[in-house]
Order: structure tokens, then sequence, then C-alpha cells
């Protein structure tokens, strides 16, 4: 049985926050919202990066659903399902 190859990236709370941002501009939330909302979610999701050695993208996308869902269950819905065909 062959195994997939696993690619390693690194996390960058720059381009999460951006991601985060994007993500909230498209479901319509105003820019100015969506800055602040990023930001605070980026930043919170970055201290609990930190604690870990390893983590999969599914774990970063439930992460930082938890922390969007105090902000918009909208945005928080957006991450649940990341990566699923909806």
């Amino acid at each position: 049985m062959k195994r997939k190859k696993v690619e390693q990236i690194s996390f960058s709370e720059k381009g999460l926050r951006d991601d985060v941002l994007e993500s909230a501009v498209a479901i319509g939330i105003p820019e100015g919202t969506a800055g602040a909302i990023a930001e605070k979610v980026a930043a919170k999701t970055a201290v609990w990066v930190a604690t870990r050695a390893v983590i999969t993208s599914d774990d970063l996308y439930r992460r930082v659903a938890q922390e969007a869902e105090k902000y918009s269950a909208d945005l928080a819905y957006v991450y649940q399902n990341r990566g699923k065909i909806i």
C-alpha cells in the first residue's frame, strides 16, 4: 500500500490574517470590520499554534472556525467546511 506524501508547510500569522480577511469580505462583512476580525482571529490562532509541535490543516481550520464563531457564524461556517464540497 502506497502512502501519500505529506507536504509540510509553515504557519504564517500574516497569511492566515489575509485569508480570514478575504473570506470575511467574500461573505459580505464590511472591510473595516473584516480587518478587525481577521486580526483577532489570526492572533488567537497564532498563540494556539505556538503551543503545538505539529498540526494538520484540518486542526488549523477547526481552530480558526472556533475563534471566528465569536464574531461571525457565517465566517465560522466557511472554515468548518473548508476543503469540503458544499
